[in-house]
């Protein structure tokens, strides 16, 4: 057996969709009155604070300092059904490969503040988390050598600064720093301890993994009121590279128990927003989004003593969503919102794979505003994501020895999320 074949081919990381919300690993939970509209026209609408990361232009709109504290509550459920194949010179073994729930749940929580400095000029700052995954597959599970536990975590600081340059249209621009924590481990299942003799031993780690790293980036804004019932928005973040750096142990190649890093490039995203009001009291959104995934093509190690260690090719495509709401003011307390969302997959489906369950989705979202007095609120919003079944057919290549998994798999969540506002 070629422990160090073995270990290419069973390494992979970083690819969970954890929270099966958004393409790839990205989350777009950063604002419950945005959930309750599927985020359709979250560029454009000034309701609070929480708008400062989908478009820095439009925090030049408010006339008072604005505060939102938020916090969402994601349920998901990702379930895997399928076999494993090990084959060893002659004997060809195959066993089940199913698991259930291998995505916990998470709390994503988010704070804005914007102030105008006077008439023209306006200053806001952003923290919350653009990107995020984690998943982990039983302990008995037969293809803990393709997918076991994988985890990323981002917090991004986004100081902005916007200028009013007519009282119909503002510009703005951000700068942010991303920080990114991802721990990944991989491991020998029982199965294929067996189908190997015992060569290599049940439940050995095949790579162990931590590493961290800081990046910088960029955003920009365009507002425009173009009509008095119709606005417009326009927004760009740039893509974030991150070396994540730290320590990799491993129980099956000796070598790999040294210092690494990976190279991880966070995608660009853009955003074309639309609000239009039908009457004082209704109106409607749109939004489409864009996020460069084609550049996330591939993930490699760079082991410290100058050894490269391929994990994948990812080959992501660039995916759009696609999003829709109306808007009800139901009385001078409480507003009522509900929108549709379609958003595209970016793994394409020869790259689909067990560690990253993604694929198209279609969201259903409903929420609300209660206004607590003249300068505070508290937003409400629930979701419900369906994403499309696939199918995963990932092959190893170990030495003379071959593995092979064939899987379907299914994904949903669920998502509560709660905000306060207030103006001062």
């Amino acid at each position: 057996m070629n422990r160090r074949n073995l270990a290419y081919a069973a390494t992979a990381f970083l690819t969970a969709n954890t929270e099966v919300t958004a393409a790839g690993f990205e989350l777009k939970e950063h604002s419950s009155n945005g959930l309750g509209r599927a985020f359709a026209g979250q560029a454009v609408i000034l309701e609070n604070s929480s708008i400062l990361p989908s478009n820095a232009a439009a925090i030049a709109m408010f006339d008072a300092s604005e505060l939102s504290l938020f916090g969402s509550y994601i349920d998901p459920n990702i379930d895997s059904e399928g076999e494993v194949t090990n084959t060893v010179g002659p004997n060809e073994v195959t066993t089940d490969a199913s698991d259930s729930e291998v995505s916990d749940g998470a709390i994503v929580p988010a704070v804005f503040y914007t102030t105008p400095l006077n008439d023209k000029w306006s200053l806001g700052l952003g923290i919350f988390a653009n990107f995020g995954l984690s998943t982990e597959y039983s302990e008995d599970y037969n293809a803990l050598h393709f997918a076991d536990r994988s985890e990323i975590t981002s917090t991004v600081i986004n100081p902005t600064v916007a200028y009013k340059v007519s009282d119909d249209l503002s510009v703005g621009l951000g700068v942010s720093a991303t920080y990114a924590e991802a721990s990944l481990s991989t491991s020998v299942p029982a199965s294929l301890a067996a189908a190997t003799g015992g060569l290599v031993p049940s439940g050995g780690k095949i790579v162990d993994m931590e590493g961290d790293d800081w990046g910088v980036g960029w955003n920009v804004g365009v507002f425009w009121q173009a009509l008095e019932s119709t606005s417009l928005g326009l927004s760009y973040r740039s893509k974030t590279k991150l070396k994540l750096s730290g320590e990799i142990e491993s129980d099956i190649v000796s070598d790999y128990n040294q210092s690494a890093s990976l190279d991880l490039e966070l995608p660009a995203m853009a955003e074309l927003a639309i609000n239009h009001h039908l009457s004082s009291s209704l109106s409607v959104q749109s939004s489409v989004g864009w996020t460069e995934w084609s550049s996330f093509d591939r993930l490699d190690i760079d082991l410290s003593d100058g050894n490269l260690l391929p994990l994948r090719e990812e080959n992501f495509d660039d995916s759009f969503r696609y999003s829709a709401s109306v808007t009800y003011r139901l009385n001078d307390l409480i507003t009522l919102r509900g929108g549709y969302a379609f958003d595209e997959g970016a793994a394409p489906e020869d790259h689909r794979s067990l560690s990253i369950p993604d694929t198209d989705r279609q969201w259903l979202t409903a929420g609300a505003t209660f206004d607590l007095d003249s300068a505070s609120s508290i937003d409400v919003g629930v979701a419900y994501i369906k994403g499309k079944g696939t199918v995963v057919n990932e092959h190893a290549a170990l030495g003379p020895e071959t593995s092979r998994v064939e899987a379907s798999q299914s994904s949903k969540a669920n998502i509560f999320s709660v905000q306060y506002n207030t103006r001062f």
